[in-house]
Formats: C-alpha cells, sequence, structure tokens
C-alpha cells in the first residue's frame, strides 16, 4: 500500500492511495516530466503521488473559496461554550458540500452543539484549539454523521466530546461511505462509542494519531456493517477505557462480513476500575472478523482480557504486541493475554506477555466452539497467575503449533494442553521455573509431536498427567541444564561427585543418542552415549568422549524413570551440566 500523507490541506486528495479518481485523473494530467523518475520503465511510488496531489489541486474549489471559517459572518459560529453553534457549523457544512467539497475551519474555542453535524464528500472538518461539545439532548445521538453514499471525508485535529447519557458516538457513519480519515483528534465522553461503524458498504477507512480518553469504546465496528472492509486503526492512545478500546464485533457466518482490518502501533488501558459490563473491558475484542492484522501494540492493565477471539473469527495475525498486565475484573477464569475461543487460522507470533491474571495465551474450547489451524510462536510469556500457555480443543484436528515460545516464572504449568486435541506440534519451547509443571498433558492425544523442549527448574517437575491421560505419546528430543556445586574435602571420596540430579524423564521406553557436557571453569568433560530404557533397566554404550582438565562426567543412571547424571572432579567449585537426548520416549 501507498503512504498517505495528511499534513496539508491537501490531504483530502490521498483518497488516491485507494486508486480514487483522482489517481486516475493524475495519470492523465501528469505533464511535469521534472517529478517524474524512471525504475525499468516505470514510475516512482512518490512520482505518481505528487501527480495525484497536482490533479486533486487543479480540480478543487480556489483556497480562498475552499477554507471555511466558522467564526466568519457567513456562518456566525461563536465558539463560546454557551451559545448553541450547530446551525452555524452545519451551515459550513453545507456550503462545503454546494461548491464540490472545501476544509471547515473552527478557530480556537468551544463549540456547544445539540444536533448531529452532517459531513459530506471531499470534506476536510478541521480545527486549531477547537473542541466540539454536544450536550445532552435527544435531537441525534452523534457529534458528525458521515452522511451515507459520501466519500474523501477527512475529520483531524477536533476535540470531540459527547455529553448525552446514554446511546451517543463521536463520529457516526452510514450507508456506503468511503476513503474516510479520522485524525489527530481527541474524544472524550464517557457513554460515547468514538468512532462508530454499524452501517453497510463502509470501506477505507483510516483512524490514526487520536487520544481517547475516558470513553466507553475507542473504535467500534459493530453487527451491522455486514460488508465493513479495509479498515486501518493505527498510532492512537486509547486511556482508562471503560467497555474495549477496540471492538471488531461481526460474529456469524464466516467469512460473510467484516474483513481486512489493521490494528498497529496502538497504546491502550483498559484499567479495572472503569465501566460495569461483564462482557468489556477487552484491549482489542474480535468477533467474526476475517483477515485481522494486530500489530507492535502496547495493552496494559487490561481488566478482562488484553485481546479476545470468538465467532468463528478466520486469519487473524497477532504480532510484535506488548501486552503488560491483565487484570481479574471480572473474574471468569479468562483473564489471559491473548485469549480464543472460536477462530481458525490463528497466529499468536512474537509477543512480550507479561502479569495475566490467569494464561499467557490460552486457547480454550466450548461444546461447539474451538481454535484450530493456530500458531504459537516465539512469544516470551512471564508472571503468568494460572500459566503460561493453556491449549485445549473439542473434537476433530486441532492443527496447533506451539514453538520456541520462552515461559518462565509463571504460576502453575509452564505449557498446558487438554482436551481431545488432535495433531499438535510442541517444539522447541524453553520453559523454566514455572511452579508446576514444564508440560501437564491433561489428556492423551492423537498425532502429537512433542520435541527439542527445554524443561528446568519447574516446581514440581518437567512433565505431568491429568486423570485423562492413558495412551502413552511419543516425545522427542529432550534438553536439561543443570547447575549443581561440589565441595571436595580432602581425603573423602565421595565429596568429589556432585549429587545425582535428574534431568528428564524418559517415560516407559526410550531410545537414542545421549549426549552430556560437564563444565567447571576452565575444566570440562564432554561423553555420547548410546542409550537404550526398556522401563526396567538402562543399557548405555559410550561412543565418544572428549575433555579437557581435572573433571569426569560419570555413566548416566535412572531414578524411576528419570535419568540422572553426575560429574568427577578433583576440586570445589560450580558445574554446568547440559544433557541432550536425540531419539524418541515412549511418554507414559
Amino acid at each position: 500500500m501507498k503512504r498517505w500523507v495528511l499534513t496539508t490541506m491537501a490531504s483530502l486528495l490521498i483518497a488516491a492511495t485507494w486508486g480514487s479518481a483522482a489517481g486516475a485523473s493524475a495519470a492523465s494530467g501528469a505533464g511535469n516530466a521534472t517529478q517524474e523518475t524512471q525504475v525499468a520503465g516505470n514510475r516512482s511510488v512518490d512520482s505518481r503521488m505528487q501527480e495525484a496531489i497536482e490533479a486533486f489541486l487543479k480540480s478543487a474549489p480556489p483556497t480562498e473559496a475552499t477554507v471555511l471559517n466558522v467564526k466568519s459572518a457567513a456562518f456566525g459560529a461563536i465558539g463560546d461554550g454557551v451559545a448553541d453553534d450547530t446551525a452555524a457549523i452545519q451551515k459550513a457544512l453545507d456550503q462545503a458540500r454546494a461548491q464540490g467539497g472545501g476544509v471547515v475551519y473552527l478557530p480556537e474555542g468551544t463549540y456547544k452543539t445539540s444536533k448531529n453535524l452532517y459531513v459530506y464528500s471531499k470534506t476536510k472538518v478541521t480545527g486549531h484549539a477547537a473542541k466540539v461539545s454536544k450536550i445532552d439532548t435527544d435531537d441525534g445521538y452523534a457529534v458528525f454523521e458521515i452522511a451515507a453514499e459520501q466519500r474523501e471525508v477527512v475529520i483531524d485535529g477536533l476535540w470531540i466530546d459527547n455529553n448525552k447519557s446514554s446511546g451517543n458516538i463521536g463520529v457516526d457513519f452510514q450507508t456506503n461511505v468511503s476513503k474516510v480519515w479520522i485524525t489527530n483528534n481527541t474524544f472524550t465522553g464517557i457513554h460515547t462509542q468514538s468512532v462508530n461503524i454499524n452501517a453497510t458498504g463502509v470501506k477505507q477507512i483510516q483512524v490514526s494519531g487520536n487520544h481517547f480518553e475516558e470513553v466507553a469504546y475507542g473504535v467500534l465496528t459493530n453487527l451491522l456493517a455486514t460488508d465493513v472492509a479495509d479498515v486501518r486503526v493505527v498510532n492512537n492512545q486509547f486511556i482508562n477505557i471503560h467497555g474495549d478500546a477496540i471492538e471488531l464485533n461481526h460474529p456469524g457466518e464466516a467469512y460473510a462480513s467484516g474483513m481486512n482490518f489493521v490494528i498497529a502501533g496502538n497504546y491502550m488501558s483498559v484499567p479495572p476500575g472503569f465501566g460495569g459490563s461483564g462482557g468489556a473491558g477487552f484491549g482489542i475484542g474480535i468477533a467474526g472478523a476475517t483477515h485481522v492484522t494486530i500489530m507492535g501494540n502496547v495493552i496494559e492493565n487490561a481488566r478482562y482480557e488484553a485481546i479476545h477471539i470468538e465467532d468463528e473469527a478466520k486469519h487473524i495475525t497477532i504480532v510484535g504486541n506488548v501486552i503488560n498486565g491483565v487484570k481479574a475484573e471480572p473474574d471468569f477464569n479468562l483473564n489471559s493475554g491473548v485469549y480464543v475461543i472460536d477462530g481458525d487460522y490463528i497466529t499468536v507470533s512474537g509477543n512480550a506477555i507479561r502479569g495475566a491474571a490467569d494464561y499467557g495465551v490460552h486457547f480454550e474450547y466450548a461444546p461447539d466452539r474451538e481454535a484450530t489451524h493456530a500458531v504459537v510462536t516465539g512469544n516470551t510469556i512471564t508472571d503468568g497467575g494460572q500459566g503460561g500457555i493453556r491449549i485445549a480443543g473439542y473434537t476433530g484436528e486441532s492443527n496447533i503449533v506451539v514453538s520456541q515460545n520462552i515461559v518462565t516464572d509463571n504460576e502453575g504449568n509452564g505449557i498446558e494442553l487438554a482436551g481431545d486435541l488432535r495433531n499438535v506440534k510442541v517444539t522447541d519451547n524453553v520453559v523454566k521455573n514455572n511452579t508446576g509443571y514444564g508440560l501437564f498433558l491433561e489428556h492423551s492425544g492423537r498425532g502429537w509431536h512433542l520435541a527439542g523442549n527445554a524443561f528446568y527448574g519447574n516446581g514440581a517437575g518437567d512433565i505431568g498427567f491429568g486423570s485423562g491421560y492413558a495412551v502413552p505419546v511419543p516425545l522427542r528430543d529432550q534438553t536439561a541444564l543443570i547447575e549443581e556445586t561440589v565441595s571436595v574435602a580432602e581425603g573423602d571420596e565421595a565429596s568429589r561427585y556432585t549429587a545425582w540430579r535428574d534431568a528428564f524423564s524418559l517415560g516407559s521406553g526410550a531410545e537414542g543418542v545421549l549426549y552430556v557436557t560437564a563444565v567447571r571453569d576452565g575444566n570440562r568433560s564432554t561423553k555420547m552415549y548410546r542409550l537404550s530404557w526398556d522401563g526396567t533397566t538402562l543399557a548405555t554404550t559410550q561412543i565418544a568422549h572428549d575433555g579437557q582438565g581435572a573433571i569426569e562426567v560419570d555413566t548416566p543412571s535412572m531414578n524411576g524413570k528419570r535419568l540422572q547424571v553426575r560429574s568427577y572432579h578433583l576440586a570445589s567449585g560450580n558445574v554446568w551440566t547440559e544433557v541432550q537426548f536425540e531419539g524418541i520416549i515412549m511418554l507414559k
């Protein structure tokens, strides 16, 4: 997508970024060869953008006729916060419509309004230190209403305040509105749905650079917007939100409504103590929308969930976000960083999630709802109140990958698999210092691939099993890292050995290659074994050895089903032992 530019009066022309008629006229009217560059026979993006701007300026009314100052004698707005300026502002908006577009300018002041202000095509509404404040009246519900069938509208640089006691909106969209920019505004009003899209035919909307504070909802696309598409919510601030900061509410038939959203670079705070709805309190809530990118946002102190997905949402990408704190208001055991109850083709990648009251990432199921075809990869998850990652499924193929996450210092288990999950891969995760198990399997599953994970320092052990776990699951390629201190006493041979330390479970049987390295200061010893375990007897055959200094790896042994290692030393010190197993374990 081309950059859109909104820094000058000519920002209205950027409709060309969506291939508007202005862009087409630019191609026919381009006559300034100095503005063009050739790259492999094609004009540059900057050249085409410049032509689009020039073409729009040629077709727009003269500047002196285009800028309509609402305080001028022609319109008569007062802006003192006392007089009702509705009629004056609407007169200016109507004049812009009559002349084919223009800039409606509000100088410094507070403009009291009592009815909806209707905005039409090719109009930019802007101001300097201008507050438009709607009083509590039954005559209309919005501050600004973008009228049906309108396009190329900009609302920029205003303070938009709605003081109605219920059902109030900051900027509302009627049917078949397209190419709208809502930029650099401040929205207030505790009952306000600040930007509300609840009509059919709404396309190509950008909401950017705005400040939303103590409003009910920041940006809401709702049930009646059955075909809303191409909405970008970028680089906004949402502070002390009473409902949800951003809500895409399109439940129903999959792929039928609400698609192509980008939510990026926003800051959101939805803290406890604001709002009383038991169903709100999300940073971002998604119901049924399709093709949504959530990228680079910061969500702090979400009182319910930071990101919530349900109602057959499809193709949701959640990448590179920071989630810092999810509280328990209300406390339904769903207070997680990313919570998915019903969705398909979900990517949760590269996020930093800390301090969720329940889980960092939580995929749950109900009898008729679950998440499938999902990837949870490359996240860091810490300080969760119930655990790090929980993946639960109901029936059918789950097709879920949990890979290369760092899951540390959570209350409860690091990773949990629950329900009737099928076709699940849990690979190459580092799961450390959680109070429960590193990996907890509530049930057995089919088509599971567990490999390459490193579990260590977890309070209950590496791997635990629930009552529904009956059929053994194969476990491949385990890693453990152990720190130990050896205190050598003169004449005491036993003191030269570290204590036997558990590495990981070999289950009911194992076959493969074991690699053990012990390091103390500049001393090291590495041994490789061929290993076989039948559930009763451990057989090891050393196949390679390398070392330096006064240290030696001892032959491994078993403690029940757990592999144990130790090493021999001639001097005291801290010892690090790395254990890697390449092979397959019957996990039972």
